[in-house]
C-alpha cells in the first residue's frame, strides 16, 4: 500500500536547523519552518516533556525515601532562666514493600499518557502542517486575484476611454459612458476587496510559519494519493493519531481500574528510624536504632472504594465508545476529503475550458462593439465573464491543491517523515530516556479496536 502514497517535497537539499531561511520561497521551506517555529507546537512539545516526568515520579514511589529532622532548643521557666540545651539528630528511612500493585500500575498508566501525549502532538504537528499547505495556497490565491483585478480595471479604464470617445462623435449614447464608468467603479471597489483579502492571508502565513511571505514559489505537484476512499481509509484506520491515542486511553483507563482494585488491598514498608540527642542534664548523649512493619488495611471506607472502582469501570467504558467514536470520525473526514479532492480536481479541466471559451468570446465582442455589431454593455459583460472564468479557476488549482494535503492529513500521513522535507523530526524518545533512563516505550500492537468492532459484528 506504501507506493500509492510516497511523496516527494524533500527533492530539495535541506538543513534541519531551527533557523532555516529568514523568508520561506517554497511549500518545503515553509513546512520546515512552521514545523521548527510554530509556537503551538513548541508548547505541544513542552506539554509532552512534562507528562515524562510523571513516569519518573512514579517510578520514584518504589524507592525508599531518606529524611532527617534537626532541632537544638533549652528549657526555661517563669521564675528562673535554665540553660540546658539539647541537641538532636534523626534519620529515618521508609521503603515500601507492597502496595497491592497500585504503583507498578501507576507507572504503567503514566507510560501510556505519555505513548497518548505523542500521538496529540502528531495531531497537532498534523494540523500545523495543513495550515502551513492552505496559507501558503491562500497567498498564491489571492496575490493572483490582484493581478487579476488589476488587469480587469485596465481593460476597463479603456473601455470607458473608448466609450467617452464614441459618445463624442456620436456613436454610443451617455448610457453606455455610464455603464462603463459603472463597471469600472465596480473594478475599483473589487481591487481593494482583493487586496484586503491578499492583506489578510499573509497575516494568517505570518502567524502560522514565522516569517512573511516573500516571492512563493509554484508548490510541486500533489501528493500521490490511493486509487480509492476505501484504501485511503483503511490507511487511516491503522495510521491516524486521534484513533491511537484512543487505544492508548484504553490502556490507562484499565489500568485505573487496577489501581482502585489495588486500593482495596493492604500496604506493607518498612521503616528505620537513627536517632542521636546530646546536650541533656549531665552533659550525656544517647543513641536510638528503631526499626520494624507498617501494615495498613482500610476495614471499612463508607463504600467509597468500591464507588471508585465503578467509577473507574465507567470510564474505562467510556474510553471504548470514544476509540469507536474516532473510528467513525476519521472514516467519515477520510471520504468526505476524498470525495472532495475528487471534485475539485476534476473543476479544473472544465475551468480552464471555461477561460478558453470566455478569452475567445471576450475578443471576439470586444472587435465586434469597435464596428457598432456589439454594445457596450455586451463587451462589458464578456470581460466580467472573462474574469470570473479566470477567477474561478485558480480558485480551484487552490482547491484542489489543499484538498489533497487534507485527504493525506485525515489519512494520519501528513507528516514531516512522509512529505520527505529531508530534516529530523521531533524524537520524543530523547527527553524521555532523559528522564527515565530507558531508552524507548517498547508496547505490543495495538488490536484493541478489532476487538471492539467484532465484538459489535462489523
Amino acid at each position: 500500500m506504501k507506493k500509492f502514497i510516497t511523496v516527494g517535497l524533500g527533492i530539495l537539499s535541506l538543513t534541519c536547523a531551527p533557523t532555516y531561511q529568514a523568508h520561506a520561497t517554497t511549500l518545503a521551506d515553509a513546512l520546515i519552518l512552521a514545523y521548527q517555529t510554530n509556537p503551538n507546537l513548541k508548547a505541544a512539545r513542552s506539554g509532552l516533556r512534562a507528562t515524562d516526568e510523571v513516569v519518573r515520579q512514579a517510578k520514584g514511589d518504589l524507592h525508599p525515601t531518606v529524611s532527617g529532622a534537626l532541632s537544638s532548643g533549652g528549657v526555661a521557666n517563669r521564675n528562673t532562666y535554665v540553660n540546658s540545651p539539647s541537641n538532636t539528630a534523626a534519620v529515618v528511612t521508609n521503603i515500601p514493600i507492597y502496595a497491592g500493585g497500585k504503583k507498578l500500575n501507576t507507572i504503567d498508566k503514566a507510560r501510556y499518557n505519555v505513548l497518548t501525549a505523542r500521538e496529540n502532538l502528531r495531531l497537532s504537528e498534523q494540523d500545523i502542517l495543513l495550515q502551513t499547505v492552505t496559507a501558503y495556497m491562500d497567498v498564491r490565491l489571492n496575490s493572483r486575484k490582484v493581478q487579476l483585478s488589476q488587469n480587469s480595471l485596465r481593460v476597463l479604464r479603456e473601455e470607458v476611454r473608448a466609450a467617452r470617445e464614441r459618445f463624442e462623435v456620436g456613436e454610443v449614447t451617455r448610457t453606455d459612458v455610464s455603464q462603463a464608468e459603472s463597471r469600472f467603479a465596480s473594478a475599483q471597489s473589487n481591487l481593494q476587496i482583493a487586496k484586503a483579502a491578499y492583506s489578510r492571508s499573509q497575516t494568517i502565513y505570518t502567524a502560522i510559519v514565522g516569517s512573511a511571505p516573500k516571492d512563493l514559489r509554484t508548490p510541486p505537484k500533489t501528493p500521490k494519493l490511493p486509487a480509492s476512499a476505501a484504501a485511503a481509509e483503511s490507511i487511516a484506520v491503522a495510521k491516524h493519531p486521534s484513533i491511537i491515542a484512543a487505544q492508548f486511553v484504553i490502556k490507562a483507563a484499565q489500568k485505573d481500574v487496577e489501581i482502585a482494585k489495588g486500593s482495596k488491598l493492604p500496604t506493607v514498608s518498612a521503616f528505620v528510624q537513627g536517632k542521636f540527642a546530646r546536650g541533656d542534664i549531665g552533659d550525656k548523649s544517647a543513641k536510638t536504632l528503631t526499626y520494624g512493619l507498617d501494615v495498613e488495611q482500610i476495614i471499612y471506607a463508607g463504600g467509597k472504594l468500591n464507588s471508585v472502582q465503578r467509577q473507574r469501570l465507567a470510564a474505562l467504558d467510556q474510553a471504548k465508545s470514544n476509540l469507536q467514536l474516532a473510528a467513525v470520525n476519521t472514516r467519515q473526514r477520510v471520504n468526505a476529503a476524498f470525495a472532495t479532492w475528487h471534485a475539485s480536481k476534476s473543476t479544473i479541466s472544465a475551468r480552464q475550458k471555461q477561460v478558453r471559451a470566455a478569452r475567445i468570446a471576450f475578443e471576439g465582442t470586444t472587435e465586434e462593439a469597435k464596428l457598432g455589431a456589439r454594445t457596450t454593455l455586451d463587451a462589458l459583460n464578456a470581460e466580467q465573464e472573462l474574469l470570473s472564468a479566470r477567477t474561478d479557476l485558480v480558485t480551484s488549482i487552490r482547491d484542489e491543491y489543499v484538498n489533497a494535503y487534507t485527504v493525506l492529513s485525515a489519512m494520519g500521513l501528513l507528516t514531516v517523515e512522509h512529505l520527505g522535507l529531508g530534516i529530523s523530526s521531533y524524537d520524543p524518545d530523547v527527553n524521555y530516556a532523559k528522564v527515565t533512563g530507558r531508552q524507548s516505550i517498547k508496547i505490543k500492537r495495538l488490536n484493541i479496536l478489532d476487538k471492539l468492532q467484532k465484538r459489535r459484528g462489523n
